[in-house]
């Protein structure tokens, strides 16, 4: 039966109850969960695929701790086991007497750990890779990880540090005395720690949060008595609610502790549709979320713009209270009459906002406040962000924007944006291009999503001035689905292809040799490093290799979504503009490494198929009969391309004016044999990595070819790869080099996987790495 019993920092009369209705899931719970479920899963397929690995896992415990005297160890485990058996029970008594519901989680989490344990013991034991451990103790230690993690023991942090002590202790025991090694006690403890936080995610947990009576009485220990409560509608991160004084209107905001993690999760979600300079930095902690909206209010009270008046921050436990004086208005979405005549006001708000250095972020009809006095304030400051760029401070003004035209009419809105905040005809040619459902804050993009004012109001700021008074910028987003699409398809090719001829992919993996895919790995790593150089050597001023080379790196991730020359270009030239090279020089310097980079390509390429024609005893004036067919079909491919009127007349608009561009500045570099030397080996660098990745690749899969053959498949395939139209050659490369391939001899089933190999190495697996690049250049304002 459920019991009312006095709780430390709960308020007295708390239910206590077995299977409380008030629950939370904790977002970190669920990213734990993935963390210890990935790594137990590739802990069992090592094991499974290279069974060696268990061997130096033995070897190291028995070198640190077989040496001590078994009596010895004999009675430490017997202490250690003691402890953790006193640990487990004094949990399970805490939680009955306190926290009932945590006591039925942990049960729970004991016995799905238990299964997972045997089940461990039983996968791992069938085929002989625990090692030489006799009574594995992998189910014990998994059930006893599992009762804690289970128990929740964040909320009673006095029994963590002696739950670590005696499972560390334990574990050490076990290693020592033969009944672990390293493989099985890290299952063993992945296996438990899984377990709990499956039941924490599954079940939820108890929340920490300060219930009103707690929230009460911290306020009123700091000098903030309140009369009532009144809940206020939040984000998922924290609590908010409307408290009477002696003193007038109190806010207090409650961080709640469980649900730390969200706004970093949806900032996160929102730079995969914006970029960094529109998202803005973010806050890590509870504390510095909280720290910031009050750093930003106060800077806009500075600037003469109404905002809530932050009192004080007070910590509740492991929540955060912050407690402020709300502005006494009407929010614009509840105005009665016509809000038209207080616009220019709010506008004029926003201007000294945006002089402070500030953005507000999250601009909608419930932030803008109409004060009595006449004037507009503004609340809800907890997206702001402090020393703003310029593009975060334009969405404010399109947020406001949409916002007025949606209240009072499109031509008002632009009225008041004249009247109040001033602007010129370049500046609303930038916001007519910036006016998209994608860049408005979320409740606001919901509000006016069957309406057309977004594009009336785009029409109103362009009709009268056109875009041509300024560049417009524009904001694009990858969708998630035109990602998965892409995988999918790809992998549904080669699955196609796998059934068309046969081939059985996953027994052919099976066979694999793994450390030719690290070769293969390393050797697309080099190409970055070649195509820096290959950049570096003809540019007019000094540029860091190491920031150079990152850049090539984030082009990994351009090339998702544009074909492969495309995004490098534009990203190479974004670079030094920002480096300090003007433009006209920045196209001449990309467009120069392009060609030169063309014409060694096709000189080694040529080189190779000339020597692959030279035997052991007399060389022939034609390549070898596989190349022949190689080149020749690339060359029907590219004559077939070339001979189709669009093609003609793109060939003829592009490449002149690239010409005429950069013949100048080709002349001027051949005077410069360094710089040609250094573009050169950058080439070759960058050649010879993709060639070692296909190299590897093929060698994974127990086969090979000559190094002119290989030469000349690779840079035949990537040459048609180059001409289409899909992101990174998607679909034409593979197609290529399958062919090609095949047509110099290698089997079917290896071309396939390790072409399959070969684009994992070189496009899908830097891909991520070339998204953290791209962040992180743009963070610099280096792109």
């Amino acid at each position: 039966m459920p019991i009312l019993t006095p709780v430390a920092g709960g308020g007295a009369g708390r239910r206590i109850s077995f299977w409380p209705p008030a629950r939370v899931r904790r977002p970190a719970d669920a990213v734990r969960l993935a963390l210890a479920a990935a790594a137990l899963l590739v802990l069992v397929l090592l094991a499974v695929r290279v069974p060696g690995v268990p061997t130096p896992g033995v070897a190291l415990a028995d070198a640190v701790l077989g040496g001590l005297p078994r009596t010895l160890l004999s009675i430490a485990n017997g202490i250690a086991s003691l402890g953790v058996l006193a640990v487990l029970g004094a949990v399970l008594l805490d939680a009955l007497r306190h926290r009932r519901f945590t006591a039925v989680s942990a049960v729970l989490a004991c016995a799905l750990a238990l299964g997972l344990g045997e089940a461990a013991e039983w996968l791992l034991g069938r085929e002989d890779l625990l090692g030489p451990a006799e009574d594995a103790a992998v189910t014990p230690i998994a059930a006893a990880v599992g009762l804690l993690v289970g128990g929740d023991l964040q909320r009673r942090p006095r029994w963590s540090a002696p739950a670590r002590v005696a499972l560390g202790a334990a574990l050490l025991c076990a290693l020592a005395l033969g009944s672990l090694t390293l493989l099985s006690g890290a299952v063993a403890v992945l296996a438990g720690a899984a377990a709990g936080l499956t039941v924490r995610v599954l079940l939820g947990v108890v929340p920490a949060r300060p219930d009103e009576e707690r929230v009460r009485a911290v306020l009123a220990a700091a000098g903030l008595p309140v009369t009532g409560l009144r809940p206020l509608p939040h984000p998922p991160e924290s609590l908010r609610y409307a408290a009477s004084s002696p003193d007038g209107d109190l806010e207090v905001t409650v961080v709640d502790p469980d649900r730390r993690g969200v706004s970093l999760a949806r900032r996160a979600l929102s730079l995969l549709r914006l970029r960094s300079s529109v998202v803005g930095r973010p806050a890590l902690t509870l504390r510095g979320q909280l720290e910031r909206e009050a750093l930003c209010a106060g800077i806009a009270r500075a600037a003469d713009v109404p905002a809530p008046a932050v009192l004080t921050m007070l910590s509740a436990g492991p929540a955060l209270l912050s407690v402020a004086r709300p502005l006494s208005g009407t929010p614009l979405s509840a105005a009665d009459g016509d809000p038209a005549a207080r616009l220019p006001a709010a506008f004029a708000a926003l201007r000294r906002v945006h002089r402070a250095g500030l953005s507000h972020g999250a601009l909608t009809p419930d932030s803008v406040v109409l004060l009595p006095d006449g004037g507009v304030g503004f609340t809800a400051w907890q997206s702001a962000q402090p020393a703003a760029a310029d593009l975060q401070r334009e969405l404010d003004v399109v947020a406001l924007l949409v916002t007025a035209a949606a209240h009072a009419g499109v031509h008002e809105a632009v009225a008041a944006l004249r009247t109040g905040y001033g602007s010129e005809p370049a500046a609303e040619a930038r916001l007519a291009a910036l006016t998209q459902p994608l860049v408005l804050p979320p409740p606001l993009r919901d509000a006016v999503r069957r309406t057309g004012v977004v594009g009336d109001l785009r029409t109103e700021l362009a009709g009268s001035t056109g875009t041509d008074h300024a560049t417009a910028p524009r904001l694009e987003r990858v969708r998630l689905r035109t990602l998965v699409t892409v995988v999918a398809a790809t992998f549904a090719a080669y699955v196609l292809a796998s059934q068309l001829s046969e081939v059985s992919l996953g027994s052919t993996l099976g066979a694999a040799r793994w450390e030719w895919l690290v070769v293969a790995v390393l050797g697309s790593a080099v190409t970055y490093v070649g195509a820096a150089l290959a950049l570096q050597a003809f540019v007019p001023i000094g540029l860091p290799l190491a920031r150079t080379t990152l850049v090539q790196v984030a082009t990994a991730f351009v090339t998702l979504v544009t074909p492969p020359t495309v995004g490098h270009v534009g990203l190479g030239i974004r670079y030094l503009q920002r480096a300090g090279v003007p433009l006209a020089t920045a196209a001449a310097s990309v467009a120069v490494s392009q060609v030169v980079t063309v014409v060694v390509t096709v000189a080694v390429l040529l080189l190779c198929s000339w020597v692959s024609g030279v035997s052991g005893t007399r060389p022939a004036l034609l390549p070898s009969g596989e190349v022949l067919v190689v080149l020749l079909a690339a060359t029907a491919v590219l004559v077939v391309v070339a001979l189709l009127p669009p093609t003609r007349r793109l060939l003829h608009r592009r490449v002149e004016p690239l010409l005429r561009q950069t013949l100048p500045q080709l002349l001027t570099a051949l005077t410069q044999p360094r710089r040609l030397a250094t573009a050169a080996l950058g080439i070759l660098l960058l050649n010879g990595g993709y060639v070692l990745a296909l190299d590897a690749s093929l060698r994974a899969f127990s086969a090979s070819l000559s190094l002119p053959t290989l030469v000349v498949v690779y840079l035949a395939a990537s040459t048609i790869g180059s001409a289409a139209p899909t992101p990174g050659g998607l679909g034409a490369v593979e197609a290529a080099l399958v062919g090609a391939l095949t047509a110099t001899g290698v089997p079917v089933t290896a071309a396939l996987t390790a072409v399959l190999a070969f684009r994992t190495a070189t496009f899908w697996l830097p891909a991520p790495f070339g998204w953290l690049a791209f962040l992180a250049l743009q963070r610099r304002q280096h792109i």
